[in-house]
């Protein structure tokens, strides 16, 4: 119950104060509460070709790593916070990896579902900014 009331708090800080989700304390808070297995759903970038696999998120140290395992390969990969939209400053998570020698990067809206899990939705694209559809993503904690 004290988790809930500490993501309800930190919750509404973000909402009131975007700036407070890229502190150090936030983001250690973040790290521990999006650490856990997710479910994949998602479309490859410039293409129909939709997929599904598996993300785990562990919280090392001061950072959160990514493993994803999609269609039988395996890339890893650090999540970052950061913000989109400006001035209203809507927080967000970014994961960079490579992918059959293609480097690709990730921006997901994050939100807490009715369980008060963490649920991501996102869109994928080249570095090269060679991408002329972005491909999609979702991924769904794992409930064990």
């Amino acid at each position: 119950m004290r988790a809930f009331h500490a993501f309800l708090v930190l919750s509404v800080l973000c909402l009131a104060d975007a700036a407070r989700c890229a502190e150090p304390a936030a983001e250690e808070f973040l790290r521990g509460f999006m650490a856990g297995e997710y479910d994949v759903i998602g479309r490859k970038p410039d293409s129909t070709t939709t997929y599904s696999g598996r993300i785990t998120l562990r919280a090392e140290g001061n950072v959160l790593q990514a493993t994803r395992i999609i269609e039988g390969k395996t890339t890893k990969a650090t999540i970052r916070f950061d913000t989109v939209a400006g001035a209203d400053r809507i927080p967000v998570v970014r994961m960079r990896f490579a992918l059959d020698g293609v480097e690709y990067e990730a921006t997901y809206r994050w939100q807490s579902d009715p369980d008060n899990y963490p649920r991501f939705t996102g869109m994928i694209s080249r570095v090269d900014h060679q991408t002329k559809s972005p491909g999609l993503e979702a991924f769904f904690p794992t409930r064990k």
